[in-house]
């Protein structure tokens, strides 16, 4: 098995895709996942009250105006998206911590949707669809090795086993940042490492608060649930409800830097994003149900030191440069290789596409 596996590294979106589009072509495939869950950054939890309606602390929204691959998914899954809610008005919070009600709210264009169960249905309705490859959770791949003969080792990790698997091909749905720390032999060229290192890992540095209430209170007061804020801890939030409003929720990005996040810790960073939704919204804000805070900055299988450096503006990504000894036995998928949409989920689906058509392309050339 091992001459013609093909190892696919992360279960992130990119990673499922790409090993779903192997095994309908008909290849032995290992999918290898560090976490016990497959998924990435797409992280969708559930509170007590309603299982059914898991908050995304992850990506929230895809755009079906502009995203074909998302919404091919999304529908052959048979899955339910609805759009975002912005009916009502929408708050200004100033850096005095005075807050101004705007008119409208803001609605995107082309209008974002989100998806019911959480983006972690699209990863668990792929991750099912995989019936005919080898799941590896829990497993890290430590270094990459081109063989003489041809070929590539991986060595892995399972807490304290060690192993080495053997494979045809590799392909790798790492951001680029980790990516360029894989112990690899022959290493990576210096210069295509410290590109890989300027690229940045799309959210990594950030952290976002989500707070589930019994019923969508703000709505009643005529508010969208959505509020801009020069003053914080969160710099925008928006609702996080089902389509009904029955399970009713808030969402907000947090803008303080990762450092700080760090050094106060998740309880008094999520009693101060609850003091917050206080101000913007009323003292019902206050007392959840439930509420979490995700750090993307203190995840290692996500970020980077070098992801808790802020962003000013949304990267350019490109199709990946594959060192000239690698060509052949490896490819790139993961979100940050995709040259039209980089950073977002169709990205992630984009990137995929990319690798495999490239790897089958190779493999025809071959024969």
């Amino acid at each position: 098995m091992s001459e013609q596996l093909t190892v696919v590294i992360g279960a992130g979106l990119s990673g499922l895709h790409a090993a779903w589009r192997l095994q309908e072509a008909g290849h032995s495939v290992l999918l290898v996942e560090p976490r016990q869950r497959s998924g990435g950054r797409i992280f969708s939890a559930a509170g007590p009250e309603a299982a059914e309606h898991r908050l995304d602390l992850g990506p929230s929204w895809y755009w079906p105006e502009i995203n074909p691959l998302m919404t091919d998914w999304v529908q052959r899954l048979g899955l339910t998206s609805y759009p975002q809610h912005t009916e009502g008005a929408g708050l200004l919070e100033g850096p005095d911590g005075a807050v101004r009600r705007m008119g409208h709210s803001w609605e995107q264009q082309p209008r974002a949707m989100r998806v019911a169960g959480g983006m972690a249905a699209l990863v668990d309705g792929i991750h099912n669809l995989l019936t005919r490859v080898t799941w590896l959770p829990g497993t890290q791949v430590e270094a990459l090795q081109l063989r003489p003969e041809g070929g590539v080792d991986l060595h892995l990790t399972q807490g304290e086993r060690r192993s080495v698997q053997r494979a045809a091909r590799v392909i790798s749905s790492l951001p680029p940042r980790l990516l360029a720390e894989l112990r690899a032999e022959p290493a990576w060229p210096p210069a295509t490492a410290q590109a890989w290192r300027d690229q940045p890992t799309w959210m990594a540095g950030q952290a976002k608060f989500v707070a589930v209430y019994r019923h969508p209170f703000w709505r009643e007061a005529g508010l969208s649930g959505a509020a801009g804020s020069q003053r914080g801890p969160m710099v925008e939030i928006h609702d996080a409800s089902d389509r009904s409003g029955q399970h009713a929720a808030l969402f907000g990005f947090i803008g303080l830097p990762p450092s700080y996040r760090q050094s106060i810790g998740d309880d008094a960073l999520r009693g101060q994003a609850l003091a917050q939704l206080a101000r913007l919204f009323g003292p019902q804000a206050e007392a959840p149900l439930w509420s979490a805070v995700q750090d993307w900055a203190q995840e290692p299988l996500t970020a980077h030191a070098l992801d808790h450096r802020p962003l000013s503006h949304h990267p350019v990504y490109q199709s990946p440069d594959i060192p000239a000894e690698w060509r052949g036995r490896l490819w790139m998928a993961g979100t940050e290789f995709a040259p039209r949409s980089g950073g977002f989920l169709e990205g992630a689906l984009e990137a995929a596409e990319q690798a495999v058509d490239l790897m089958e392309n190779s493999l025809l050339a071959a024969r």
